[in-house]
């Protein structure tokens, strides 16, 4: 899992880059970059501290543990593991869930993940989008 945040975080340090050089070559454009990955990493790491109960573990999965997620099955499918058919089902209570399958965030998270990001605090260059509209939570 840390190579796969660190991937993330190293290309968008070059997309960063990128858009700072584009900014550059067209003065007149509005380039603006939002930090999803940042939102989504504090839900993983801080659930309790947005409502939620589980960071990393699948609402909708097999195998139990931290993650409750098995790479070579996927939600709603079954299959025979070890001998044994098993199914990845989903949970009774997918609210209190950041990810919904090991890949997917729930609606839960992305309802926090778009008011985080309809509050502003993760653009870049930061841009007053609710001065510019009248926002209200969802749900």
């Amino acid at each position: 899992m840390v190579s796969y945040n660190n991937a993330v975080v190293e290309y968008n340090n070059m997309l960063n880059e990128t858009l700072i050089q584009t900014r550059e070559a067209l003065p007149n454009a509005s380039l603006i970059y939002v930090d999803t990955h940042s939102v989504l990493l504090d839900l993983f790491r801080h659930p309790t501290s947005h409502g939620l109960q589980y960071g990393t573990k699948a609402c909708c999965g097999h195998g139990g543990g931290a993650y409750n997620f098995e790479p070579k099955l996927y939600c709603g499918n079954s299959k025979v593991i070890n001998g044994k058919t098993v199914t990845a089902a989903a949970c009774n209570d997918p609210s209190n869930y950041v990810s919904w399958d090991g890949i997917h965030a729930t609606e839960a998270a992305n309802k926090i993940v778009t008011w985080a990001i309809l509050n502003g605090s993760y653009f870049d260059p930061p841009f007053p989008l609710h001065q510019l509209c009248d926002l209200h939570p969802i749900g």
